[in-house]
């Protein structure tokens, strides 16, 4: 399959899909890394479905994330469209989470994280999916650096005063009650 004809699949035929039917079934020859290269493009439609994509199927399966975490982190490093955050900050959720337990991460790449959640939770044009995303992430690795939690509960407080989403208000609110619970 040719590049142009990727990026069809993702701009025409993926519509004929339901999201319950993503899997590598339905890629025709796509592969997991391509929907990573192709997160990347400038068409904004285009990086979001491949992110979008490639979210659903290794969340689903994470097991198919082997092999992929070096260039799904090299791509954080470059991605700059809140529609494919949306889709990598929940990957990285999971692989903050407790419940991972197949994909250990280093301490570099945990404090880059740490680092990216933090500059994309303050940044003014964050979308609310990403920032709650943020939290969690950031939840989720406090603890392990015990200094986050102090950072991250001011962070909450400061989002709790500025008149908060409802999605915002319930996420902060869950990790609150987890902080002090």
């Amino acid at each position: 399959m040719t590049y142009s004809e990727k990026i069809n699949f993702l701009s025409v035929t993926l519509r004929s899909f339901e999201v319950a039917d993503f899997s590598l079934d339905i890629l025709q020859g796509i592969s997991l890394g391509d929907l990573l290269d192709i997160s990347l493009e400038k068409d904004k439609v285009v990086s979001f479905r491949a992110a979008w994509v490639f979210e659903t199927i290794v969340l689903k399966d994470s097991r198919l994330l082997e092999g992929l975490l070096p260039q799904f982190f090299g791509n954080i490093r470059m991605q700059k469209n809140w529609s494919c955050l949306r889709s990598y900050s929940k990957i990285l959720m999971y692989l903050t989470a407790d419940k991972n337990n197949v994909y250990p991460l280093s301490q570099d790449i945990e404090e880059e994280l740490i680092e990216y959640a933090f500059q994309w939770m303050i940044d003014p044009k964050c979308p609310v999916a990403v920032l709650v995303n943020c939290l969690d992430i950031l939840n989720n690795l406090s603890k392990k650096h015990s200094w986050i939690k102090e950072e991250l509960l001011a962070q909450i407080h400061y989002f709790q005063q500025m008149k908060p989403s409802p999605a915002l208000l319930s996420r902060t609110n869950r990790i609150l009650k987890k902080a002090t619970g």
